[in-house]
């Protein structure tokens, strides 16, 4: 009897679902709520600065300047941007141009993103001794950010960057500067796509 009714209990307990939240849906518009203002969670933003750089063509130091536009496709990172370097800064002796997929973390006063992803670039090679060879050619880029933010939306930091491809291997780093497409305005009363106070 009591076996009998051990037995029964057990199975009643199997039978149980398992209660499984479910992640919030996406919302491309969602907001947050930060020292009184209004910001996008899924933002864009720019990032530009100079640095220096060593590639394995040259022998001296170049230096560089660069610019990339980060935005968002739905939950996916992407990063489209162009740098030039020479042996001083407007200079050039190397252009290019890179495309990327990445992962980003931003929080109230910092931003990490790490980008990856093809690169076409063109230079010269040669000095006033010699003739000027003209090279293109296509690779494989990389860059690290580590952004501190003054304010949400604008910060300063450091990138690592790296390429790499048949005729050269560059590595170098950046001061870049910060911009970001959050800012959605004050808070008010009522704000629909903060999530806390517009619960799904």
């Amino acid at each position: 009897m009591y076996l009998f009714l051990f037995l029964a209990s057990l199975g009643a307990y199997a039978q149980e679902k398992p209660v499984i939240k479910e992640a919030p849906k996406f919302d491309g518009k969602e907001e947050i709520i930060y020292d009184g203002k209004r910001y996008k969670i899924h933002n864009s933003y720019l990032t530009a600065g100079a640095g220096f750089l060593q590639s394995s063509m040259r022998n001296r130091l170049q230096q560089t300047i660069g610019v990339d536009f980060q935005f968002p496709i739905r939950k996916l990172n992407f990063q489209m941007g162009a740098m030039m370097s020479g042996e001083s800064f407007g200079s050039n002796n190397n252009i290019q141009g890179h495309v990327g997929y990445g992962i980003r973390r931003e929080k109230t006063r910092n931003n990490l993103a790490l980008y990856a992803g093809p690169t076409l670039f063109t230079g010269v090679i040669g000095d006033a001794t010699s003739s000027p060879v003209f090279y293109t050619g296509v690779g494989a880029y990389v860059s690290l950010q580590a952004v501190t933010k003054f304010t949400y939306d604008i910060g300063l930091g450091a990138e690592l960057f790296g390429e790499i491809s048949s005729r050269q291997r560059i590595f170098g780093i950046k001061i870049i500067a910060f911009f970001s497409g959050a800012y959605r305005g004050p808070k008010r009363n009522f704000n629909p796509n903060v999530r806390s106070e517009n619960p799904k």
